[in-house]
């Protein structure tokens, strides 16, 4: 295909979390590089947002994420192990992956690799890390440590500028039809996911409960607590998940399920990790024990995240 100079723009979006780039100063030099490289190899320049909100994207509700996906604009999530942990950071990967899937343009999310390679396998339970496994990730480990004024940065550069560049042309000749909704019964959806927040506030709230209990004991053993709380979290989360994904699919609205009380308990939940803090600090079974507890905290904000972004609220930046 012959470059155009004057051809729209390729929108990007830089998904990463912030503490990340404070100390490792990665994402303006590899936005600059992607701008140049992409322009100067392909003939595409790059539009590239490193802030959810000059793109609309504060609440990341349906229609807002549609017109964003429709008009083939690509997420760049760069990962690392603190990614996983932000529950923003795992909304816009799913939502995303969700949406893209649903318009069958599941090339416009380019996962990219910055540390934490060794987390990404197969066998991980993490929904986040299980998309990134199923999609095509670059790693840029090396060229960021090599730094910019290396080979190794430029040709990991213009390996990634390339693919963003064909990724987004295959998705454009893609997105000249529209996809057939499919047929999806939303109310029963909505409904299932009400349960589900209620299933999952249930064994929260137990589980903080006898947390509060075993605080006062000389031994405490929070380890079944916080296991069941993780894995009810994680299940609660890929619930959330499917929902998303089959009401995108459908290519319908939908209210917010009713979540008030699961976000009332997060407070919580966050109030018995800051007292158990000197406890994890000399008990290394309650250490580990708290670590899973922080894994279920990570989830049911997640998928708390996903449940919300059906709200039909106005959205400013739609």
């Amino acid at each position: 295909m012959t470059p155009l100079s004057d051809a729209p723009a390729i929108r990007c979006f830089l998904s990463y979390a912030r503490q990340d780039d404070v100390v490792m100063d990665f994402v303006a030099p590899f936005a600059e590089a992607l701008r140049h490289y992409a322009y100067a190899d392909r003939g595409r320049a790059l539009e590239i947002f490193l802030d959810r909100e000059a793109i609309g994207w504060g609440d990341l509700v349906q229609p807002t994420l549609r017109a964003a996906v429709r008009s083939a604009m690509v997420l760049l999530p760069v990962l690392t192990r603190r990614y996983f942990d932000r529950p923003y950071c795992r909304e816009e990967l799913f939502l995303f992956h969700n949406q893209a899937s649903a318009d069958d343009v599941r090339g416009l999310l380019l996962p990219v690799v910055l540390l934490g390679e060794d987390h990404l396998t197969e066998d991980n339970p993490d929904l986040a890390v299980q998309i990134v496994v199923e999609r095509r990730h670059h790693s840029v480990r090396e060229a960021w440590i090599e730094g910019p004024d290396s080979p190794v940065w430029r040709r990991t550069m213009l390996t990634l500028a390339s693919a963003i560049v064909d990724n987004v042309e295959a998705a454009e000749r893609a997105l000249t039809s529209a996809p057939t909704p499919t047929a999806v019964d939303v109310p029963a959806v909505l409904s299932q996911l009400s349960l589900d927040v209620d299933s999952a506030t249930r064994t929260a709230g137990s589980v903080v409960a006898e947390f509060h209990a075993l605080l006062a004991t000389d031994s405490p053993d929070f380890s079944p607590g916080a296991t069941r709380l993780r894995d009810a979290a994680l299940t609660f989360e890929r619930q959330a998940f499917e929902a998303d994904r089959l009401l995108r699919a459908a290519n319908a609205s939908g209210t917010t399920p009713t979540v008030a009380d699961l976000g009332d308990l997060l407070a919580g939940i966050e109030a018995l990790l800051t007292a158990t803090h000197r406890l994890e600090t000399s008990d290394v079974p309650i250490r580990l024990a708290m670590a899973a507890f922080r894994e279920g905290l990570t989830a049911l904000r997640s998928g708390l995240r996903v449940a919300k972004s059906w709200s039909k609220l106005p959205n400013p930046g739609q």
